[in-house]
C-alpha cells in the first residue's frame, strides 16, 4: 500500500475525499490529514507519504507554498490540488510547481477520483522503479570506479592512453591534477563530513584494514599548502576511526599514472610504523625505505640460532636483544622484516616447544606472530613475544641445572642423536660409565628410565615434524629415530593421549 495525506482545512471536504471511495482497493491508505500546510509539514517530519492531496486556499499556509516546500524536500512525493472556481486561477502556479494534477471540489466524483488514483498509483510505481535502476546504475558505476581505482594504484594497468581511456569510459571522478594518497591501516569508518575547500576525495578499499583516500587537490593551491591539507585530512580520518589507526602520506602526483608510484610511496611512510610505532601519521620524505647507513647489510640469524642452541638464558637473551637492536639500525624494508622475524620467532617456538610439551599459550602467541605478518608488525610487541617464549621454555627446563653432570651429558646426547639407534652401551662408552651405573642414576635423577626420556625427546620432534602436512608419518617416524612406524604410533599416544592422527586433525592439517 502506498501511503496518502489529505490537506484540507474544511472538515466536511476532507471527509467526502476520505469516504467517496474505498481508497484501499486503489492501493492507498490515508495515513494522516491536515488542516493547513504547516501542519501538513510537521506530520511530514514524523510519517512517510507518497502522495499528497492539498486544498489551495487555506490559512496560515496556502497550498501553492506547501507544494513549494514539500518539492523542496522529496521532488518524488505525488501532489494533486484541490480547487474550486474562485481560486482557479492558483491552478497553474500549482502545475509549474511541481503538481500532478487538480480536482474541482464542486465536481468531485468517485469516477473522477478513482481515474486519479490509478494514474497517481502508476506514476509513483513507474518512478520508483526509475529510481530502482538509477540506483543500480549508481552502484555499478562506483564499484567500477572502485576497481580501476585499485588497479591504477598497485600498478596493474600497463599505459597512459589506457588508463585515460577506462577511466572517461566510467566517468572516473578524478582525472587529472594534484593528488596525494592516504594509506589508511586500521578499521576505515567513513569520511568526514567536511573537507577542505577545493579538494575531492574517494575512497578505495586495498584489503581487510587497508584503505585508501585519494586527496584530489585544487590546482591553484601551492605544494606545501595541498601537503598541509592532505595531512589535515589524514589527522581528520586518524583520529574519528576506532581503535589504533595509522596512516602513511604519499608526495604529491599529477595524473593517473602517478597513482601507483604515490601508492608506493605511502606504503613506503607506513612502514616507518614498524619501527617508530602504530596510531600516528608519517609521511613520505623520499628516504623511508633506506633511512639508516647500513641499510644494505643483512641482519645475520646465526647467533641467534647458536645462542637457542646453548641453552644458557644470558646468551639467548642478549643475543635476541642484538637481533632486535641490528632491525632498529638497519630497518630493512617489510620485505626483508617479515622473514627475518618470522624465522626468529621459527627459532625461539622450536626451542621452548624442545623443552615443554605444546601448551594452547604457545600456540596462541605463534598464531597471533603470524597474524601481525600478515599486516604491520610492531618490532616492540614481537620481541616482547617472543622473550616471553624464550624464557617459557628455560623455566620448563630449569629442574635439570641441579641434575648431575653426567646426566646432563646424558641428556645432551640423546637430543643430539635422536633420530639414530641409541643404545644404553653406546652412551655409556661415550661418557665413560658403565651401563648399569648410567641406567641406574639416570632414573635415580630423571624419574625415568633411559628408553623413556628417549621416546619424550623423539615424540617432542616428532610433533614439530607432523605440522608439516606434507610428511607422511612413516617419514616421521624414520626422521626421529622409530624403526617401525606401528611403535612409533603406540609411543606418541601413550605419551600424548592421543592419536597421531587426532593431533594433526586439531592442527587443521
Amino acid at each position: 500500500m502506498l501511503n496518502a495525506m489529505i490537506v484540507e482545512d474544511n472538515a466536511i471536504y476532507r471527509y467526502a475525499i476520505s469516504s467517496i471511495i474505498r481508497w484501499e482497493d486503489y492501493g492507498f491508505t490515508i495515513v494522516s490529514e491536515a488542516l493547513n500546510g504547516v501542519h501538513a509539514l510537521e506530520i511530514l517530519q514524523q510519517q512517510q507519504v507518497d502522495f499528497i492531496v492539498t486544498d489551495i486556499t487555506m490559512p496560515e499556509m496556502n497550498g501553492i507554498e506547501l507544494i513549494r516546500q514539500v518539492k523542496q524536500k522529496d521532488a518524488g512525493i505525488k501532489i494533486v490540488a484541490l480547487s474550486s472556481y474562485d481560486d482557479f486561477r492558483f491552478v497553474k502556479e500549482a502545475l509549474k510547481l511541481g503538481a500532478e494534477d487538480y480536482l474541482l471540489k464542486h465536481d468531485l466524483e468517485p469516477g473522477a477520483l478513482q481515474e486519479l488514483l490509478l494514474h497517481m498509483k502508476d506514476k509513483i510505481m513507474a518512478d520508483r522503479q526509475q529510481r530502482k535502476q538509477a540506483h543500480i546504475r549508481e552502484a555499478n558505476w562506483q564499484e567500477m570506479q572502485v576497481l580501476l581505482g585499485r588497479k591504477l594504484l598497485l600498478g596493474e594497468m600497463s599505459t597512459a592512453e589506457e588508463m585515460d581511456h577506462q577511466a572517461a569510459a566510467i566517468h572516473f571522478p578524478i582525472l587529472s591534477g594534484p593528488t596525494a594518497v592516504i594509506l589508511i591501516e586500521g578499521m576505515f569508518e567513513n569520511m568526514p563530513d567536511e573537507v577542505a575547500d577545493g579538494m575531492r576525495t574517494m575512497v578505495i578499499p586495498i584489503r581487510h584494514q587497508r584503505t585508501v583516500v585519494i586527496a584530489a587537490l585544487p590546482a591553484d593551491k601551492s605544494e606545501r599548502k595541498g601537503m598541509e591539507e592532505t595531512r589535515r585530512l589524514a589527522s581528520q580520518l586518524v583520529s574519528r576511526m576506532k581503535g589504533t589507526v595509522t596512516a602513511g602520506i604519499s608526495a604529491i602526483g599529477c595524473s593517473l599514472k602517478d597513482w601507483s608510484s604515490l601508492y608506493s610511496q605511502a606504503e613506503a611512510a607506513l612502514e616507518q610504523s614498524v619501527y617508530e610505532g602504530a596510531g600516528s601519521l608519517y609521511t613520505y620524505s623520499g628516504r623511508n625505505r633506506r633511512e639508516a647507513g647500513h641499510a644494505n647489510e643483512p641482519v645475520p640469524l646465526g647467533p641467534l640460532n647458536a645462542a637457542m642452541k646453548s641453552g644458557v638464558q644470558a646468551e639467548g637473551e642478549a643475543a635476541l636483544e642484538q637481533f632486535f637492536l641490528a632491525l632498529m639500525g638497519r630497518r630493512p624494508p617489510l620485505a626483508e622484516l617479515k622473514p627475518l622475524l618470522l624465522e626468529a620467532a621459527l627459532l625461539v617456538k622450536t626451542y621452548a616447544l624442545e623443552r615443554q610439551t605444546p601448551s594452547p599459550q604457545l600456540e596462541l602467541a605463534h598464531k597471533q606472530l603470524v597474524q601481525w605478518m600478515e599486516g604491520l608488525p610492531q618490532l616492540d610487541q614481537v620481541k616482547q613475544v617472543l622473550f616471553d617464549l624464550y624464557r617459557s621454555g628455560l623455566e620448563s627446563g630449569r629442574d635439570q641445572a641441579v641434575m648431575r653432570k653426567e646426566i646432563q651429558a646424558a641428556m645432551r646426547y640423546i637430543d643430539e642423536h635422536y633420530a639414530e639407534d641409541i643404545t644404553v652401551a653406546r652412551m655409556a662408552e661415550v661418557l665413560h660409565l658403565s651401563s648399569n651405573y648410567l641406567s641406574n642414576l639416570f632414573k635415580q635423577e630423571t624419574g625415568m628410565r633411559i628408553i623413556e626420556y628417549i621416546n619424550r625427546c623423539r615424540i617432542r620432534r616428532a610433533k614439530l615434524l607432523l605440522q608439516d602436512s606434507a610428511m607422511k608419518v612413516y617419514e616421521v617416524a624414520e626422521k626421529t629415530g622409530f624403526q617401525e612406524v606401528s611403535y612409533f604410533c603406540k609411543v606418541f599416544k601413550e605419551l600424548e593421549g592421543r592419536t597421531v592422527t587426532d593431533f594433526r586433525s586439531a592442527l587443521g592439517r
